[in-house]
């Protein structure tokens, strides 16, 4: 019976520690602050519940003064309403989350996301390769083991600048933090 609690408190500890990893935006954050300086106003689509410690380490990285929009959503099935809610609020890029269960790199709901902000002129960026597949107009963070990932074709968005290789409406949820960036939470279903 103790073989049996301590291999449960291990397996216990050890997905923990799984859960509490998230991904470190700080590159992708500082390549899209200088590929765009102006561009301030990030989209997530995420089930909001399940990604909110990502969600806050992209707030994190992004830094005071930038604002994030999330279109909160559990279902693949809704891809297209959370991009025109994201598209709607002005925002100036997507950033997919690595870790969301239903909109992260290379899922179905990412793609059908960024296809159709492809076409409201909102470029898509992430952390792994498999985003560049999907529409991504370029990827760094873990996924790309550091390195700037940029894509050779352009799907649907125009005038996007490439990095060289070298507000919110009434109901939303509101969260800010000294040195982070501003999110707005909304329902997107």
């Amino acid at each position: 019976m103790n073989r049996i609690s301590t291999s449960l408190v291990v397996a216990v500890a050890a997905f923990a520690g799984l859960a509490l990893h998230a991904e470190d935006f700080r590159p992708l954050m500082k390549t899209s602050l200088a590929t765009w300086p102006a561009k301030q106003h990030i989209g997530v689509i995420c089930d909001y519940a399940a990604s909110r410690d990502e969600v806050m380490a992209l707030a994190r990285a992004a830094g005071e003064g930038a604002f994030i929009t999330v279109a909160d959503t559990r279902r693949a099935e809704h891809a297209t309403s959370a991009a025109h809610l994201i598209a709607n609020q002005g925002t100036d890029y997507l950033v997919l989350l690595p870790g969301d269960r239903v909109f992260r790199d290379g899922s179905f709901g990412a793609t059908q996301a960024i296809l159709q902000l492809g076409k409201r002129g909102v470029p898509a960026i992430g952390t792994t390769p498999v985003a560049l597949k999907q529409g991504a107009v370029f990827s760094v963070g873990d996924g790309t083991n550091g390195q700037l990932l940029v894509t050779d074709r352009l799907i649907g968005t125009v005038d996007v600048i490439l990095p060289s290789r070298a507000m919110t409406e009434k109901g939303a949820l509101v969260l800010r933090e000294t040195g982070m960036a501003s999110i707005a939470v909304m329902p997107a279903e």
